[in-house]
């Protein structure tokens, strides 16, 4: 009877957790209902928690658009949607164990990407300090870069997408998502010098694998689908990083 009992209990909490993690991710896949507030330009819609000038929207997803167009992954006619959490709970709620996260993208489960506090009328997000964060990471840079993974998902499938290498996945989505601000020089001489910046777990920034990434794109000519390809550890490429012609 006891054994029995047990297995009954263990068997209704299996189909608790079951049922939960599925209404998780159909909300992940359809949280339109949670966001009260949206704008749309051409094939992407920004919705988010609190109200906003729809102009100031639309401009935010052109500014977007143009840096996504830039690159051979993008499709006009592929619509996406975006999500700002600006109250805590939603951010607690999409964001959960990645609460630091300035967005995250829920590839392959959806396209949807969802991004932290974001100010849409000044085009900044806001750290989990409430400060607005700084220089070329705007709120379409976050934008772009996370639609940036999910269209490097989409165009080689997910398997491929997680066996590639850290800096070729966050590279070249932080190369699309700040479109022509690198300056290459500066960030080579940085890398070299071993700035802070340079080094994704001192800083949280992916500006090593940015410069890996324009590395091959920019100096070596290799096309996107190639970079995609590529096997090459970190290490070899910032070794070919360093050993370039002065």
């Amino acid at each position: 009877m006891y054994v029995g009992n047990v297995r009954r209990i263990l068997a209704a909490t299996l189909v608790t957790i079951l049922a939960g993690l599925a209404g998780y991710a159909t909300i992940l896949c359809m949280p339109q209902p949670l966001f009260a507030y949206s704008v749309t330009s051409s094939n992407i819609t920004l919705h988010c928690d609190t109200a906003f000038s729809a102009e100031a929207g639309r401009t935010l997803l052109d500014l977007a658009r143009a840096k996504l167009e830039a690159s051979p992954l993008y499709r006009p006619g592929e619509h996406h949607d975006v999500f700002i959490c600006n109250t805590w709970w939603r951010r607690l709620f999409f964001f959960n164990r990645k609460a630091r996260a300035g967005g995250l993208s829920y590839y392959p489960l959806t396209y949807n990407v969802f991004l932290r506090d974001g100010l849409i009328d000044e085009n900044r997000i806001l750290t989990t300090t409430g400060k607005r964060v700084p220089g070329v990471r705007t709120l379409d840079y976050f934008v772009a870069h996370e639609l940036t993974h999910a269209l490097t998902g989409r165009s080689i499938g997910w398997i491929r997408y997680y066996r590639l290498p850290v800096w070729v996945r966050e590279g070249y989505a932080d190369y699309v998502g700040k479109g022509h601000s690198l300056n290459y020089r500066e960030a080579r001489r940085a890398f070299l010098a071993g700035v802070r910046d340079l080094d994704p777990a001192r800083s949280g920034l992916y500006l090593r694998y940015h410069l890996l990434v324009a590395h091959y794109l920019d100096k070596e000519h290799w096309t996107v689908k190639r970079l995609l390809e590529t096997t090459l550890s970190q290490a070899i490429a910032e070794d070919a990083v360093r050993k370039e012609p002065q």
